[in-house]
C-alpha cells in the first residue's frame, strides 16, 4: 500500500500528471491523481496532508465549496490549495473561500507556484498521523477503519468482526436500541462483501400489519385472502442476490418465526395462498432494539431462530456511552445539511459540542440528527452557534429529583440511566405528561418511550 501526502483532484486529473512527476522529483513527496467528485473517500478525520483542487470550468466551484466546507466543518487537519482558469477566476466564484485556503493559483502558472505553496503545507503540517491512501491499492480493513474513524471512531474495534461477516454468507444479528446505527452497520456489511453489486433491502418488520407481514416477505397469489387480486412478488424474491436486512425482527409472530427459520435453514418458502416452494438465494441480516435473550426468557422468541440468528452479533452501544462519536457525527451532519439547505457554514463553535455531548440522547443518532438540522435551518453567518440549537438541548441541565439523587460514586451505567431518565422526565412536563408530545420532542417513537418509562418506573411526572 502507498501512502500519500499530496492529492491532485480535478475533473480530469491527467492535468496535473507532469507536475505530479515533477513534485517527485524536486521534493521527493509523493501523490496521487484522482477525480474531484471522487475525493470525499479518500479524505478522513486523521488524514493529514495537502489537497490541491483544479477549477478547471465555473462547474468545478460549487464541488470545490462542497469539499472545503466539509473538510472545515469536521476540522480534519488539511491544507487546501485551489488552481483555477481564468474564467473562473473572473466571475469570482472562490474568492469567499480565502480564508478557508492556502492559496489559489492560475492555471497557468500552476507549475511555477505550487512546489513553494505544497512544501510551505508540508513544513507546517503538525505530524502525520493517516496520509492519503489511493484507494485502488486500500484493503478492506483499510477502507472499513476509515469509514469508521472518519465518524463513529468508538466502533473501530468492530473492524475485524465486520470483516469476517462481510466475507462470510452466514447470518448476522445486530441488536441495539432505536436509532444506534443498525441499518449503517448493515450497508457497511453488504457494500464490502461479494453480494456489494446487488440490492440491499431493509424491512421495517415493526411497521407492518401483523396479517401483512407474511405477504410482505413470501408474497402471495391471486385470491389468496381478500384484496388479493393480483400476483404480489414477496421480498425473499425481489432481493434476489443481494442482502435482505429484517428490522426490529423481535416483533415477528412465533409462527412467521418458524417459516424465517425454514428459510434461513433451506432457503425454502411458499407464497400465501400458494403450494408452489420457492428457493430464497438472498443473504439475512437481522436487527432489533430489545435484548432477545430476555425475550426467549419471556417465551417470545423462538430459541431455534435465535441461534440461527446469532451466528455472528453485532451490539451497537446508545449514544449516550459514546462520547467521542458526538463530535464526529455532528459536524458530518452540519456539513451535510448546510449543503442541502444552502447554508454557508464553514465552522462549530466549540460550545455546540459541548452541548451536544452534555445531552443524554434517548433517541440516540436518529434525535440528534433532527436537532443538527433544525440547528443548519435557523443558523446564520459562516459558524453554528450554541443559539441555532433547540432550546431543550441547549439549556440542558440534567435535573436531580429528591427520590432519585445522582450517584456520587458507582457504576458508569448507573449514571447514565440517571440522565437518560432525567432527559425523559423533562419531555413529559414540557409536553404537559403528553406522551405523544414528550416522544416527538425526544425523538423516538410512542413505543420506545413506553418502554423506557416501563424500564424507570415512570407514570406520570409532577407538574409544577
Amino acid at each position: 500500500m502507498t501512502n500519500h501526502t499530496v492529492a491532485f483532484a480535478a475533473r480530469e486529473p491527467h492535468l496535473f500528471r507532469d507536475l505530479q512527476k515533477t513534485l517527485q522529483e524536486k521534493t521527493n513527496l509523493s501523490s496521487f491523481l484522482c477525480p474531484l467528485d471522487g475525493l470525499g473517500e479518500h479524505l478522513g478525520r486523521f488524514t493529514n496532508g495537502t489537497v490541491v483542487c483544479v477549477a478547471a470550468s465555473p462547474a468545478d466551484v460549487s464541488q470545490i465549496h462542497l469539499l472545503v466546507r466539509e473538510i472545515r466543518l469536521q476540522a480534519w487537519p488539511l491544507a487546501v490549495i485551489v488552481v483555477e482558469a481564468e474564467a473562473v477566476a473572473a466571475e469570482g466564484g472562490l474568492s469567499s473561500l480565502e480564508p478557508y485556503l492556502l492559496g489559489r493559483v492560475p492555471l497557468a502558472e500552476q507549475a511555477a507556484a505550487l512546489p513553494g505553496l505544497i512544501l510551505r503545507a508540508e513544513r507546517e503540517r503538525r505530524g502525520k498521523t493517516l496520509p492519503f491512501v489511493d484507494k485502488k491499492t486500500m484493503s478492506v480493513k483499510e477502507v472499513l477503519n476509515r469509514e469508521l474513524l472518519r465518524q463513529t471512531p468508538s466502533l473501530v474495534e468492530l473492524v475485524e468482526p465486520l470483516i469476517l461477516a462481510a466475507s462470510h454468507d452466514v447470518t448476522v444479528l445486530i441488536v441495539g436500541e432505536t436509532g444506534t446505527g443498525k441499518t449503517r452497520l448493515a450497508s457497511l456489511i453488504h457494500e464490502h462483501s461479494s453480494r456489494k453489486d446487488h440490492r440491499l433491502m431493509v424491512i421495517p418488520c415493526g411497521a407492518l400489519a401483523a396479517n401483512l407481514i407474511e405477504s410482505e416477505l413470501f408474497g402471495h397469489v391471486k385470491g389468496a385472502f381478500t384484496g388479493a387480486d393480483r400476483l404480489k412478488v414477496g421480498k425473499f424474491e425481489a432481493v434476489g442476490r443481494g442482502t435482505l436486512l429484517l428490522d426490529e425482527i423481535d416483533t415477528l409472530g412465533m409462527e412467521q418465526q418458524a417459516k424465517l427459520l425454514r428459510v434461513i435453514e433451506t432457503g425454502a418458502y411458499e407464497p400465501v395462498g400458494g403450494n408452489d416452494t420457492n428457493m430464497c438465494h438472498g443473504r439475512i441480516i437481522a436487527a432489533s432494539n430489545w435484548n432477545l435473550e430476555e425475550a426467549l426468557g419471556q417465551g417470545k422468541f423462538r430459541q431455534d431462530l435465535y441461534y440461527r440468528l446469532n451466528v455472528l452479533a453485532f451490539h451497537l452501544p446508545p449514544l449516550r456511552e459514546r462520547l467521542q462519536d458526538i463530535g464526529p457525527l455532528a459536524r458530518g451532519m452540519v456539513a451535510q445539511y448546510s449543503h442541502k439547505y444552502h447554508k454557508e457554514l464553514f465552522t462549530v463553535n466549540d460550545e455546540v459540542v459541548t452541548c451536544l455531548e452534555a445531552f443524554p440522547w434517548p433517541g440516540n443518532i436518529r434525535q440528534m440528527e433532527n436537532v443538527v438540522q433544525q440547528a443548519v435551518l435557523v443558523s446564520t453567518g459562516p459558524e453554528l452557534r450554541k443559539e441555532h440549537l433547540p432550546k431543550p438541548v441547549r439549556d440542558f441541565v440534567a435535573p436531580i429529583p429528591v427520590n432519585h439523587p445522582v450517584p456520587v460514586s458507582g457504576p458508569l451505567a448507573e449514571c447514565r440511566d440517571h440522565h437518560e431518565r432525567s432527559a425523559i422526565e423533562r419531555a413529559l412536563v414540557e409536553a404537559n405528561n403528553c406522551r405523544t408530545r414528550a416522544a416527538i420532542a425526544l425523538g423516538i417513537s410512542r413505543v420506545t418511550l413506553y418502554n423506557k418509562m416501563k424500564k424507570y418506573g415512570i407514570r406520570k411526572v409532577a407538574l409544577a
